[in-house]
């Protein structure tokens, strides 16, 4: 029997790409959180709780522990995509780029980022919640299905992707919800 690891795409964040590095959770954001955290508290517990640093993924993650009275780990693995240095003006720009290519052809500190992921994914004993970022996600779910392409679907804000970790292999349980994602 395998791990199963819960990817949760933060809620709605209150700033957008190219306006804020690391912006909070909008009001609906805050619902979201909210929501996707009693949903899966009624189904589940796992054994841990992992989150990107960044404040929109900490606040979705808050509900999570509050339901489950456990602590959540911060994980630097699952921070967003690094825009290593672009001005916040040129980001938009950068970011769809990246998002539109292949991992195999992406910059080495990108290719670098994901094998961390993944690593951090492999290297799981337990139940996990992952909550974490738009290509953070498409990176598992890209490796669970033999794909190299940055972006595999588009997770909407607090859906919940289900990778099953077994002997060291990555593969899809069930994709969650998809979105209209627009780079903010």
């Amino acid at each position: 029997m395998g791990i199963t690891l819960s990817l949760i795409r933060h809620g709605e964040a209150s700033g957008n790409w190219d306006s804020t590095v690391d912006p909070c959770l909008s009001d609906l954001g805050k619902d979201q959180a909210d929501e996707v955290a009693l949903n899966v508290s009624q189904a589940t517990v796992p054994q841990w709780i992992y989150s990107s640093p960044l404040a929109r993924a900490r606040e979705t993650a808050e509900p999570f522990g509050l339901n489950w009275q456990r602590e959540i780990e911060i994980a630097p693995q699952l921070i967003e995509v690094p825009s290593a240095g672009v001005a916040l003006t040129e980001r938009r720009k950068w970011l769809t780029n990246v998002l539109q290519g292949r991992w195999a052809d992406q910059a080495i500190h990108l290719q670098d980022w994901r094998a961390n992921i993944l690593d951090f994914a492999r290297s799981q004993k337990y139940d996990a919640v992952f909550v974490t970022h738009f290509v953070v996600i498409n990176s598992l779910v890209g490796a669970a299905i033999g794909s190299d392409d940055v972006v595999v679907f588009k997770p909407g804000h607090c859906s919940v992707t289900k990778i099953l970790l077994e002997n060291g292999q990555l593969s899809l349980i069930e994709k969650g919800e998809e979105a209209a994602t627009v780079i903010r």
